[in-house]
């Protein structure tokens, strides 16, 4: 929830107790993918 609001990401893998932010970066691919995966169904409205 904090990535999809933006959040910083070195600032949310401390706050979920991640050794490592590259933990914490496969959940902001995911975040990244569902945004698109949004925008595309909005783009297959008007295209």
């Amino acid at each position: 929830m904090m990535l999809t609001l933006e959040a910083n990401l070195y600032t949310t893998s401390k706050l979920l107790g991640h050794s490592d932010v590259q933990v914490t970066q496969v959940y902001a691919k995911i975040v990244n993918r569902k945004k698109d995966e949004a925008v595309n169904l909005v783009n297959g409205l008007f295209g």
